[in-house]
């Protein structure tokens, strides 16, 4: 018996075995030392097809790019790496400050992607100046100097924050990723927090971009629309003190 048949024998008891339907088997090589290849097409509906299982894996990676680490959600405007941090802190505030790589250690419980990612967000949450309390070097946004290492700075939560993020009684929880530990679905935040910090992300067929604007002017804001009243809003650059004219911005004609 020839290599060639002895082969299509075994590859038929396996089909066999398995109860998967081949419909074309295709075999190359002119010597007998040469290694035959074996191309196999499967059925549109068989659950082995590769474009199908590309198809499902690459929108189930997708998604997880979307919702658990590069966009923001509108509620909270917080993206979870730093929903993790301030719950951490939250968890951990005693009034004092903690050192950042205790800060970052006591996040990992949470999220599952490691240090640096935790490092990195807390320092751009701690240069907003809004939620988190500094004290070291924490950088410089205008000159693009980096912070101090995790030892050598300290942070706590802002009371502004303490005010405005936490309410036990009306967050809703979910397991942590080893499910050791519960971790807030969204913060139940009182200040539209997405606007007042901004948002930048890159994910998988989108992105993320949205300016920071005014403290004050977003609290006016706020008030206008809980009284049912017009208001306007325009993005404040934080990287400039010159005035910047806004009026034209919605203009479609140049």
């Amino acid at each position: 018996m020839s290599l060639k048949d002895s082969n299509e024998e075994n590859f038929e008891d396996k089909d066999k075995q398995m109860n998967q339907e081949e419909e074309d088997i295709v075999f190359s090589g002119s010597s007998q030392h040469s290694n035959p290849k074996i191309t196999t097409r499967l059925a549109e509906d068989s659950p082995m097809n590769l474009s199908r299982m590309y198809q499902d894996w690459f929108l189930d990676y997708a998604s997880y790019v979307i919702l658990e680490r590069a966009v923001p959600h509108v509620t909270d405007g917080l993206k979870p790496v730093q929903r993790r941090i301030l719950h951490a802190m939250k968890r951990m505030d005693d009034g004092r400050y903690n050192k950042v790589a205790n800060i970052i250690g006591f996040t990992m419980q949470f999220h599952p992607h490691g240090d640096a990612s935790i490092g990195d967000a807390l320092v751009q949450l701690g240069q907003k100046d809004l939620l988190i309390d500094c004290q070291g070097n924490w950088g410089n946004v205008h000159t693009g100097d980096g912070a101090a290492a995790p030892r050598y700075i300290e942070a706590r939560l802002t009371k502004f924050a303490l005010e405005v993020l936490f309410n036990a009684k009306t967050t809703e929880w979910k397991p942590s990723y080893d499910g050791r530990n519960k971790e807030p679905i969204t913060l139940p935040a009182k200040y539209p927090l997405l606007l007042a910090q901004g948002a930048e992300g890159i994910a998988v067929g989108l992105t993320s971009k949205i300016l920071p604007h005014n403290f004050n002017e977003l609290c006016d804001a706020s008030v206008s629309y809980l009284q049912g009243e017009e208001f306007k809003l325009f993005p404040d650059f934080q990287d400039t003190s010159m005035w910047r004219d806004t009026t034209m911005v919605n203009v479609a004609d140049r």
